[in-house]
């Protein structure tokens, strides 16, 4: 979409969101609730998913809707994949040459409503309950979660929880804001939403899913994660602030922080694989630096 587009685009969910506002704030709460849990299928770029060709594909039908997931079979530890939102499974083309070479055996998802999973609702909640099916249809869950943005939290809010009782032996969490509320304010930055259109999405949010935006932290969720994993965060993150990863690796016992810079929240660039390879390797002949 072009920038003029984006902008008309833009310009008209400002007017719809604060014109609805100003007569009904529950209005705009359903409005921006449905713009938040409702992805974009977007197209990848050319050639990213050139590697998914070499995966063997399976379609599960988990939770009522049929999910595409992949395996690259190899002789190392397990590794899922998850990738965050308005994204797919081809965002791990830079990272997956590296995970190939070393001998990884690799698995990924497509969550619901994105890439080429079935589905048009998506929250983290609803990706927690995806990936647990997942885990009891094949038995245990992978060795290693790597989770970008909202892969992220739910590979930490899943790994909290008491209800859910499969755990990595580590994590990778990339680009993972420290409250669900960090993605609202963005949201309601870029679109220019005020205040009673934030205030009546979190209604709405509390009326379908029991929990208030405070509630969703993960910066307290980490405290009850029970596996080491690294942090890797970019300092120009506009989408999640670096404090919120910094008080992350504070609170979560057994993690260490990666910071880059230039990255952005999407977290391309070689350093990156590097990073997480290094992590993975710490106990063996590593290829690149350990991560301190």
């Amino acid at each position: 979409m072009s920038s003029t587009k984006e902008r008309i685009m833009i310009g008209g969910l400002r007017r719809l969101l604060n014109g609805t506002a100003r007569m009904t704030r529950r209005g705009a709460g359903r409005i921006g609730y449905y713009l938040l849990t409702t992805p974009r299928r977007l197209a990848d770029d050319p050639g990213a998913d050139e590697f998914i060709k070499d995966a063997t594909c399976q379609v599960m039908h988990l939770r009522g809707t049929d999910i595409q997931t992949y395996h690259w079979e190899g002789d190392g530890p397990s590794i899922l994949l998850l990738h965050g939102w308005e994204s797919s499974t081809a965002r791990w083309h830079e990272l997956f040459p590296l995970l190939r070479d070393n001998g990884y055996n690799i698995y990924a998802v497509d969550a619901p409503a994105h890439g080429k999973s079935g589905g048009k609702k998506f929250t983290v909640f609803e990706y927690c309950q995806v990936l647990h099916e997942y885990f009891e249809h094949r038995g245990g869950a992978q060795d290693i979660w790597i989770g970008h943005s909202g892969g992220g939290m739910a590979a930490i809010y899943y790994s909290s929880q008491p209800e859910f009782h499969h755990r990595p032996k580590e994590m990778v969490c990339m680009a993972v804001p420290g409250e669900l509320e960090n993605f609202i304010d963005k949201f309601c930055d870029v679109i220019g939403a005020n205040d009673r259109v934030k205030y009546g999405i979190e209604q709405r949010f509390f009326s379908n899913l029991k929990a208030r935006f405070a509630d969703i932290n993960f910066k307290e969720f980490v405290k009850s994660v029970r596996v080491p994993g690294l942090i890797i965060h970019d300092e120009e993150d506009d989408v999640a602030p670096i404090d919120g990863a910094r008080k992350m690796h504070s609170n979560w016992v057994g993690s260490k922080l990666a910071t880059t810079k230039g990255c952005g929240h999407s977290l391309y660039g070689e350093i990156v694989p590097a990073l997480v390879l290094g992590y993975l390797q710490r106990d063996r002949s590593a290829q690149v630096p350990v991560v301190e």
